[in-house]
Parts: C-alpha cells; structure tokens; sequence
C-alpha cells in the first residue's frame, strides 16, 4: 500500500514543486495539495493521510495549531514541518514531540531522507536552518472572555516580562535561546491579546499575576 500524503503551502510554484518530489517517487501517494490550513485539517480529517507536509505560515489556521489539532483528535497522520524557520523553531518542535521539520532551501534527496526517517520512527529535526527570526506567525484571535492558556514555560517568560527584564537576561534565567524566547513572547501575545511588552504587563498586573 502506498504512503497517502496531504500537503500545504499557500505558495502555488512551493506546493507544485513539493508535489513533484513524490509524485516521481512509487511508494507515495499525494492525495490533497492545498494552500491553507483550514482546507488541510479538513483533508486530514476526511483522508486520514500518512503524513501531512506542511508550512508554518499558512493562512486561515497556522502549522502549530495544525499540528495541535492532529494531536487533539488522536489522528495517526504524522505532521512534518517544511518551512523557511528559524532555529528556534527546533526548540519549540521538540517541545511539541515534532517527528519531522526540514527547511525549503534543502534538496529533494534530503527531504525524501527526512521523510522516510520519520516514517521508521527516527525523529529528523534540521538543525541547519537560516539563523533569522520567520515573519510572524498568523494565529487565529481567541474569543475576548476567553483567553488560551498558557504554557508552563510562557508563564516563565512572562512574569520575567513584567520583573522588567529584556529578552536577553530571560533567555540566561530560563537557559534557552534569545530566539527561543522571542517566540515565546510572541505565542504570549497572540494568546493573551496583547500588542506587545507594555500591554502584557498591564495585563498581568490587572489580572493579579504580575
């Protein structure tokens, strides 16, 4: 039996040449090519692929909250990243239990590498990608009167936010990257509704977490 696959790229030319890699390769089977996330939750649901190849940046639901939504559902599909991220993003896959996350400047070869890796069971996290924070993440607004929690490692950064400490001195407290922490302010933000620094400590002061 083939390997069903689902990708998602909102970039047209990306998602055909992604196409074109297995679509040469007998043992696979693309069964959706689609440019969002929404529209590859949906394909996910109703195929129930092998794998979903997906970008971080799409439109409509992003790859972290695809990736939590397999997850949820208990589905067998094994989501891996391929993106133009930064390495920061490793830190936060392996924190999620990511199986797969390659970079797009990678040539068809490694990508069929990580792949057939992660479908042994063998974890393949490119550690080589461009050293840049990504544009930021479009993640859908939660519902005013109902904020998303926040993990145990965001609460970490933020209470060091409102201490008045930068990112830097964070990063040493916590023992992570300056990378890293700056994607954990980010979630932090989209979760809790804030515009940045400012608007999170008012936050946290008001709501008796500070």
């Amino acid at each position: 039996m083939s390997i069903q696959m689902v990708l998602a790229d909102p970039h047209p030319l990306m998602l055909d040449g992604l196409a074109s890699v297995f679509q040469h390769e007998s043992e696979f089977s693309v069964c959706s090519s689609v440019q969002d996330g929404q529209a590859a939750w949906q394909d996910v649901q109703r195929i129930k692929p092998h794998v979903l190849i997906h970008e971080l940046n799409l439109p409509k639901l992003n790859g972290w909250r695809l990736i939590q939504a397999i997850r949820s559902d208990g589905l067998r599909t094994i989501p891996i990243v391929f993106t133009s991220a930064c390495p920061s993003h490793i830190t936060h896959a392996r924190e999620l239990g990511l199986m797969g996350l390659i970079g797009k400047d990678k040539p068809r070869n490694v990508l069929l590498e990580c792949v057939r890796s992660v479908l042994q069971g063998r974890a393949w996290l490119d550690t080589d990608l461009p050293d840049q924070l990504p544009n930021p993440i479009p993640v859908p607004p939660p519902d005013l009167d109902s904020p998303q929690p926040l993990t145990a490692r965001e609460w970490s950064v933020a209470k060091l936010v409102v201490e008045g400490l930068p990112n830097k001195r964070i990063a040493q407290r916590l023992n992570i990257t300056e990378g890293t922490t700056k994607l954990h302010l980010h979630h932090i933000y989209q979760k809790l509704q804030c515009s940045g620094r400012m608007t999170l400590m008012v936050y946290m002061r008001n709501n008796g977490l500070a």
